[in-house]
């Protein structure tokens, strides 16, 4: 996929009719948008994601984006459109993208939205003929997903969420997506879906108990299906709304009556976001533990009474054996008692030491006795280390319970200070982040059931499933739906385990990859890489030898979440180009908003070099702070198109002021924002 133009109208800062033209070349392939803070870069990356998909990730979602100079400009009842089309090239197709909203005009510069939203997708063919898509959404999906869109179109001022702890299944469902192997899940799908439909055809001539068992396996695998993507729609509604409470967030701390507030409960959301992490990390130890040492605790019962058994023939002076049977049949042998008489093979003596035989000790018993005393002891030394353990790990985790709770206490104090400021922009804000808040902890709730339940599900319906299979076994016609019930189940059961042998392949090459990016651009003697959980983590030496997790700071944050970004790109052009069977890849741009911010000029030009060679379109937001330094230096021999974003503003300064690059005074009485192209 590679950009070739956007043309917006009307949308957020920019009035009338703009175009960018994006270099496609395959030497100079970046294109780079540079200006002041607050001139529209955020507006451009958020017109590809309004025009594809119908959404932006503005703190007010869809609400304000109409500009403001072009409602001003018109009379009551006009009409005012709202248009962003995106021209594109895939597979050798060209795509032209176009939404467009209806406003009208109302008294007081208000405007009504007509709700009239026209998404329209042409698509030129190789053979040149073009044709309108009759389900664009589905179209545009195809190309690139939805739920992928953060990893093309990212804000570099959110881009360090994308390493924490929280963001693992978007990591594994992205790499799933990317390399292609999505169809292999969608193959295995529609195998147990052939498979239900054959059940269903056997259960016509089948007795009551298997068509029973037959649905109820059905309606079990449609609950799993349909609670899957409704968590997945859930975790993707979870993250756009988690943006948008952190837009507001931010901009609390941009009024002076809020900052300090503001940043005292960003500081306390952070600490309990690490303390969540804590308690999860706690909860699997715990399991962990349980499952290590339910043998030791649920053998309790049994090893109490070998205790009382062996204690008992101790006192009865059978156990430890005293003497050994085979030192009986020596003394019998030699004729020669342990006292110095001869036996003479009768009497008294001989009577004695037979029956000193029958209670006498063995190898086999000794050795019996041995690792039964053995056992015995090391099981209360277990046993109390087990508890130990345990009680430490549910101490700990009372204690972040109590952290916690505290920590939401003094949290909801500082919503109420906030909320009592006589400034109505601030409480608008705090009155939005009380609902997100609350919408978030709602869906929080629902994440963490279906979490639950789909595992329940998943193994109610093995359990069906097996008792299905072993009626199935013992008809004695061996049919042909039967057959193909069998062999439909044995190719999902391949496909299923094709499915984790790839992901796991995929992941492995994916975080040496990040690695040897991570390694390109940062100065210490640390190493990143992703989990077996799909976490991206970092950690270090230490000088002892130890391998140790490390806690990243924003900036490594940010390059570590970069890293990951540009070398899954990377994966999946080289897969592309390898055209495999089972890995598709791709070939995507990169388009980044402020990917530099919380970086120093070693990191900015490091990044910036690193980026503009990984992937094959790279387009930029930059700052003009930023971009006049390193970042120009870095990627200034592959930059294809420049723009220079331009503020008109309608204020005394910008009137007075001569020779500014980025500002220039609005003779029309609006504020908005240009663009010009630059060499």
């Amino acid at each position: 996929m590679k950009i070739k133009m956007i043309t917006i109208k009307n949308f957020r800062q920019f009035w009338k009719e703009t175009t960018l033209n994006f270099s496609c070349s395959t030497t100079k392939n970046v294109t780079v948008i540079h200006g002041a803070n607050g001139s529209g870069k955020t507006s451009l990356l958020n017109a590809f994601k309004w025009c594809f998909y119908g959404k932006t990730d503005f703190d007010t979602g869809t609400e304000n984006i109409l500009n403001e100079a072009a409602i001003q400009s018109a009379t009551t009842g006009q009409e005012i459109e709202l248009i962003i089309s995106v021209m594109f090239e895939q597979d050798g197709c060209n795509y032209d993208v176009s939404r467009k909203a209806l406003f009208r005009k109302l008294p007081s510069n208000k405007v009504e939205d007509l709700k009239t939203i026209e998404f329209k997708i042409q698509k030129t063919m190789e053979s040149g003929e073009t044709i309108t898509i009759d389900t664009p959404d589905s179209e545009i999906n195809k190309v690139l997903p939805e739920g992928l869109h953060p990893y093309f179109f990212f804000n570099g001022e959110r881009i360090e969420k994308l390493a924490g702890v929280n963001e693992s299944g978007q990591i594994k469902e992205a790499i799933k997506r990317l390399m292609g192997l999505k169809q292999i899940e969608r193959a295995e799908r529609h195998l147990k879906k052939a498979s239900e439909s054959f059940r269903k055809v056997n259960a016509q001539s089948s007795d009551a108990t298997y068509q029973s068992l037959s649905e109820g396996v059905a309606r079990l695998n449609d609950d799993i299906e349909n609670s899957k993507k409704k968590l997945a729609d859930l975790n993707f509604e979870y993250r756009e709304k988690s943006k948008r409470k952190e837009d507001v967030e931010k901009k609390l701390e941009t009024y002076k009556e809020s900052k300090s507030l503001q940043k005292e409960r960003s500081l306390l959301n952070d600490l309990n976001e690490n303390i969540l992490a804590d308690m999860a990390s706690n909860v699997r130890q715990r399991k962990e533990l349980i499952d290590k040492n339910r043998a030791v605790v649920l053998s309790q019962g049994l090893v109490n009474k070998c205790e009382a058994l062996v204690d008992l023939n101790r006192k009865k002076g059978l156990l430890p054996y005293k003497v050994r049977a085979p030192f009986i049949d020596d003394l019998i042998e030699q004729d020669n008692c342990i006292c110095g008489r001869a036996i003479h093979g009768e009497g008294k003596a001989l009577h004695a030491l037979m029956k000193a035989k029958e209670t006498a000790g063995n190898d086999e018993l000794d050795e019996v006795y041995s690792s039964v005393s053995y056992l015995l002891k090391n099981q209360a030394g277990n046993l109390e280390e087990y508890k130990t353990k345990l009680q430490e790990l549910t101490i700990t985790q009372d204690e972040h319970r109590k952290n916690k709770k505290k920590n939401e206490g003094k949290i909801s104090e500082i919503g109420l200070k906030i909320g009592a400021i006589k400034n109505s922009e601030v409480n608008e804000l705090e009155e939005r982040l009380e609902t997100l808040t609350k919408e978030l902890k709602d869906m929080d709730f629902d994440i963490r059931t279906l979490g639950r339940d789909i595992p329940d599900l998943t193994n109610k319906a093995a359990s069906e499933t097996k008792a299905l299979e072993k009626l199935e076994k013992k008809q004695k016609e061996h049919s042909l739906v039967v057959k193909r019930i069998t062999a439909s189940n044995n190719v999902a059961k391949v496909f299923n385990e094709l499915n984790d042998y790839f992901t796991d392949q995929v992941r492995n090459n994916l975080s040496d990859k990040v690695n040897e990016t991570f390694g390109q651009i940062i100065r210490k003697n640390v190493r990143a890489y992703i989990d077996d959980d799909f976490q991206l983590k970092i950690e270090k030496q230490s000088k002892h030898g130890d391998i140790e997790a490390k806690e990243q700071s924003t900036g490594e944050k940010q390059v570590t979440s970069l890293s990951f970004i540009s070398s899954i790109i990377s994966l999946a052009k080289e897969k592309h180009e390898q055209g495999g069977k089972f890995f598709k890849g791709g070939l995507y741009p990169l388009v980044m908003d402020s990917p530099f911010g919380a970086l120093d000029d070693d990191y900015r030009f490091k990044v910036a070099e690193r980026v503009s060679n990984l992937a094959d379109q790279v387009i930029i937001f930059v700052s003009n702070s930023q971009w006049n330094g390193n970042v120009k230096k870095a990627c200034a021999d592959r930059v294809g198109n420049s723009y220079r974003l331009i503020h008109h503003a309608t204020t005394d300064v910008a009137k007075n002021i001569d020779n500014n690059e980025y500002l220039r005074y609005s003779s029309d009485g609006f504020e908005f924002s240009t663009l010009e192209e630059t060499s």
